[in-house]
């Protein structure tokens, strides 16, 4: 059967304006529709890259489906930036397509959920809040999605209190949010959070000798509620206890959302004012990898452990060289031309990913499950800087 492919300018996920299709015009890759010319900081929230850095590839299968995708299914593409999409979603009804791949900004997503539309459909980004559809799976590639993933990986190293260094904007508090949400789930307590500023800022207190010292105030959603006191019909909320603003505990690990520049004065920051043998691991997300890291800044990164999708992880060496080279060695457009190879396979077990339960493809975007609203979760690799290398972390 025809398989749709929505595509519009990409976007970051709740970006409030989108580009003129002539500058993103997506194009076709192996089968897949890839947004190449998209801005990659709108896509992934990630700075570009120039260059490749090696990684000592994990002892670990080739990440694959676990069954071949139809290799004869028919493509076709549709530019949802030209019409509304509930007016898209008929005509690739009308054209008899089996599933539809796409949206990918956020607002469509929203729009997808009001259409009821009856098409099988896997959305390339994930809506603020989830509703269940028997005809709809959600794919997204986020940094809230690698902060769930962290949370994870934080958790089962046996860490109790995490502390979360984090941008002082919109995207450092979806990340703190996620983090928080999935690390309650688990059974954590409180999560703290410290928030930095700009570069120049970061730049100053390296100048100033100040540090970062491993402590934050509680992320709201992981403080228990306090009875405030009502007096005159106005209630005044509790003050936190000592408790919540320390997070009870010796800060142990603790997670960096930050581009490569920001987390080389970060983590040295972190050594000046604690010390190297603080006790605390340090995590990060792949925002701070980009592939550009010399042998300067891989020592400087010691012991850091960071998330990266399987595929620039060495868990599939031929996609890894074929995705580096179409998009110039570029980390982030690479992930998202993995994520086309993940939503292809997706799309061809979309029945399975949506009806049985515990089925998995191994991914080159993560290890791909989906949960009971078909929300695709991924499992990341992790990494970590070992004198001067890039190695698995466990």
């Amino acid at each position: 059967g025809t398989q749709a492919v929505e595509m519009q300018p990409a976007a970051a996920p709740d970006a409030p304006v989108e580009p003129g299709v002539e500058e993103t015009q997506p194009q076709m890759t192996n089968g897949v529709a890839s947004p190449s010319q998209a801005s990659v900081s709108d896509l992934t929230d990630d700075a570009p890259a120039q260059s490749a850095t090696p990684v000592s590839a994990p002892q670990t299968p080739p990440a694959t489906a676990s069954a071949p995708a139809d290799p004869s299914a028919e493509l076709k593409i549709y530019d949802t930036s030209s019409q509304p999409l509930d007016q898209v979603l008929a005509q690739v009804q009308q054209d008899g397509a089996s599933i539809v791949v796409g949206p990918l900004l956020k607002n469509n997503v929203e729009a997808l959920m009001k259409s009821n539309t009856p098409l099988n459909v896997l959305a390339l980004n994930q809506p603020e809040t989830v509703r269940s559809f028997p005809n709809i799976c959600y794919f997204a590639l986020s940094p809230e999605d690698e902060a769930r993933d962290a949370a994870h990986h934080i958790y089962d190293q046996g860490k109790q209190s995490p502390l979360l260094l984090i941008p002082r904007s919109a995207l450092g508090d979806r990340v703190a949010n996620a983090f928080t949400q999935e690390w309650q789930k688990l059974g954590g307590g409180i999560v703290l959070q410290q928030k930095f500023g700009s570069v120049a800022e970061l730049k100053m207190g390296v100048n100033g000798g100040a540090g970062i010292a491993l402590t934050g105030s509680p992320v709201a959603a992981s403080v228990p509620a306090q009875p405030g006191v009502t007096i005159g019909g106005l209630t005044i909320p509790a003050p936190p206890t000592d408790a919540q603003i320390t997070g009870g505990g010796r800060v142990d690990a603790v997670y960096i959302l930050a581009t490569p520049e920001e987390i080389g004065f970060i983590k040295p920051m972190i050594a000046m004012r604690n010390g190297t043998q603080s006790g605390a691991t340090l995590y990060a997300s792949s925002r701070s990898a980009q592939g550009t890291s010399g042998p300067d800044f891989r020592l400087e990164m010691e012991g850091l452990q960071y998330s990266e999708i399987p595929m620039l992880a060495g868990g599939n060496m031929p996609l890894m060289q074929q995705a580096l080279s179409a998009v110039h060695n570029d980390y982030s457009l690479a992930r998202m031309y993995a994520m086309g190879v993940d939503a292809w396979t997706l799309a061809n077990h979309f029945s399975q990913m949506r009806q049985v339960q515990g089925f998995e493809i191994n991914g080159n975007t993560g290890a791909l499950t989906a949960s009971p609203d078909c929300v695709i979760n991924r499992k990341l690799s992790w990494l970590k800087y070992q004198q001067g290398e890039i190695v698995p972390a466990s």
